[in-house]
């Protein structure tokens, strides 16, 4: 008996599952409007359900007529059409398998016979809100669309709320449609409210001694509430090192007079110790590798620790440093910075018997090294009232120099011991200090990803080393430098930027023994280390990496321009077209600036822009074509 009973729920249960699997289909097929009305045409009337393991008869077709049909009505009125003529067929495709085929003439739309549109409040003169109200996008005349009358309504109330006006509403917002006649009259009436200020920050955290973390704010308590500058806050505590997690928690006190946003900010602890390895290639460094490992909490006064090591093929370049931060405890952003470091390269002393760069030939071969010590202080100064911060760093720097070359078999002295050959024995092998005292400027606002990457970088420094305080030469430098990324558009794109540099150290013109004769060289008693160099894939391209300069060794002064259009064919890929002008020179009478033009494919790829140029060096004898590959922003 109870053998049974299971058989007959089991027998049950298989008759709704195969029922379940013999339902009818039902394919939907809407034509006569176009996107995106018959895409709403398609959503509503798919949305029809005939049960599970239910057949189609006369009766559910004549339903599913009836239902189609109240179902385009509803789904053409947002876009302003009420009266559509609708033509609903049902066909069999088989057995359970059915086509609607749903045929929609829209008929007349409803035209807007009134709008009344009235800002008031505090904030009506807004200029956001004012764009808004301009570019409202229904018009009397025109024909009414819901949409469009919702997505406004939430667009005004959006910017309002950015903009620190939390209690703004709508006082009248009327929509009358005469579906007979076709007219509608609307009527929205704006009242912005009272703008709410910023109120005050609590930090719900024992890592950092009190007071540490004020300095990230780019606002004070008072100041009008920005939904912006509070973001950047939330990712200024993130950039600080400290935290994994930042959550700022907003206490609305809307009532008060004025509104008040309080801010409760809670935080979860990072680890103490990172670990970083890049590797990578480029066609101006060739292989190259990086490690960096960070401390970023040493204790409780937030000062934090990193030593970073990079090494390139080119020139068997590689850098050592050891870097230190300790916050201030002031009402702004600032710190005291320590940095130990050191950087050895081979190079070449290269000279020609003519101006031509490409028939250079080397007459010595060494390395030079160069050890430094930098003190200093940073502080972040907010620009645009706080919506761009510009790095600004006072410092002090000790310079140790060694430069350690051999003569090649290009140079020719004659059989005379090296230290006959005058002046040109301390271009080979020398050292120096250098003591400087200097300002720097960065000033890095860049907003968005891939080829919407936007903003502009802007660097800029001075400093000087004198006798006075013992160093072995005199020099001034200034340098700046400006970059620019500009969108026109969804597709187009212009970057340019150029940079210039002065250094007022002494330079001296060395006759130089060779194998084609003696021939002058211009050498620069500036450090090594400050030397200006020019060419390749972010400086003048058509060139060899820093292959311009006056000697191979580098030279006093810099002066570079480059303007690139770009045009994006597909989601991630871009085409570009650009020209570069520029040099690295000792004597500003005689510049002899140097051109490259061409064109080049990118690809905004997760690990970011791989960009591939394809450019001639237009001043070099025959117009070679050279190849560059970068990955990165250029902006950066």
């Amino acid at each position: 008996m109870l053998l049974n009973r299971y058989s007959q729920i089991l027998f049950f249960c298989l008759l709704l599952f195969s029922s379940g699997l013999y339902a009818d289909e039902i394919e939907y097929v809407v034509t006569g409007v176009g996107e995106p009305m018959s895409e709403n045409v398609h959503n509503h009337v798919s949305a029809f359900r005939i049960g599970s393991g239910a057949r189609l008869n006369s009766r559910l077709r004549r339903r599913l007529v009836k239902d189609t049909e109240a179902s385009v009505v509803k789904a053409m009125r947002p876009f302003g059409y009420f009266n559509p003529e609708v033509s609903v067929d049902i066909t069999s495709r088989g057995a359970g398998k059915w086509l609607l085929s749903v045929d929609v003439a829209a008929g007349p739309p409803v035209i807007i016979e009134k709008l009344v549109l009235d800002l008031s409040g505090p904030g009506s003169a807004l200029a956001p809100l004012q764009e808004w109200y301009k570019a409202f996008p229904l018009k009397e005349g025109g024909v009414l669309n819901q949409q469009a009358w919702d997505q406004a309504k939430q667009a005004a109330v959006v910017l309002l709320e950015e903009s620190g006006y939390l209690r703004a509403g709508f006082r009248r917002h009327v929509m009358r449609v005469d579906p007979v006649a076709n007219l509608a009259w609307l009527e929205l009436l704006l009242d912005t409210g009272p703008q709410a200020i910023m109120g005050e920050v609590t930090f719900n955290q024992d890592l950092l001694e009190p007071g540490l973390l004020d300095g990230l704010q780019r606002f004070k308590s008072g100041d009008p509430y920005n939904a912006w500058l509070l973001g950047e806050f939330r990712l200024d505590l993130w950039r600080s090192g400290y935290f994994d997690g930042v959550e700022v928690v907003e206490r609305r006190e809307l009532d008060a007079d004025p509104p008040r946003v309080d801010f409760e900010v809670n935080f979860e602890a990072r680890k103490k110790n990172t670990y970083q390895a890049l590797v990578g290639y480029g066609t101006d460094t060739q292989a190259r590798l990086q490690l960096l490992w960070s401390r970023h909490l040493l204790s409780p006064r937030g000062d934090k620790f990193d030593i970073r090591f990079g090494w390139q093929q080119k020139d068997n370049e590689f850098a050592l440093s050891a870097n230190y931060r300790l916050p201030r405890k002031t009402g702004d952003r600032q710190f005291w910075i320590a940095s130990l470091g050191l950087q050895s390269e081979k190079q070449a002393l290269e000279v020609s018997a003519s101006d031509d760069i490409e028939n250079r030939f080397d007459i010595a071969r060494g390395s030079v090294d160069d050890y430094w010590l930098r003190l200093g202080k940073v502080k972040a100064r907010n620009m645009r009232d706080g919506y761009e911060q510009l790095f600004e760093t006072v410092f002090i720097q000790y310079l140790n120099e060694t430069r350690d070359f051999s003569l090649t078999s290009n140079a020719d002295t004659g059989g005379q011991p090296l230290s006959v050959a005058g002046p040109f024995s301390k271009l080979l092998n020398d050292r120096g200090k250098s003591l400087l005292i200097g300002m720097d400027w960065d000033w890095p606002e860049i907003r968005g990803s891939g080829f919407n990457t936007v903003g502009h970088h802007q660097r800029a420094w001075v400093f000087t080393s004198n006798k006075a305080w013992g160093s072995d030469d005199d020099f001034t430098q200034v340098f700046v430098s400006s970059r620019w990324n500009l969108l026109a558009g969804e597709r187009w794109k212009f970057l340019l930027r150029a940079e210039a540099g002065y250094s007022n150290a002494t330079t001296t013109d060395i006759k130089v023994p060779t194998d084609a004769g003696e021939l002058n060289v211009s050498v620069s008693d500036l450090p090594y280390l400050y030397r200006f160099k020019a060419g390749g894939s972010r400086s003048v391209r058509g060139y060899d990496f820093e292959q311009l300069d006056d000697n191979g060794l580098g030279s006093n002064n810099v002066l570079t321009a480059s303007a690139e259009v770009e045009f994006r064919f597909h989601d991630d890929w871009s085409v570009a077209a650009f020209f570069d002008i520029g040099n690295a020179f000792n004597d500003w009478s005689k510049p002899d600036l140097k051109r490259g033009a061409g064109l080049g494919l990118r690809w905004y790829s997760l690990i970011g822009a791989l960009r591939l140029d394809v450019a001639q060096g237009l001043d070099l004898e025959g117009n070679p074509w050279r190849v560059h590959l970068t990955i990165g922003t250029p902006l950066l």
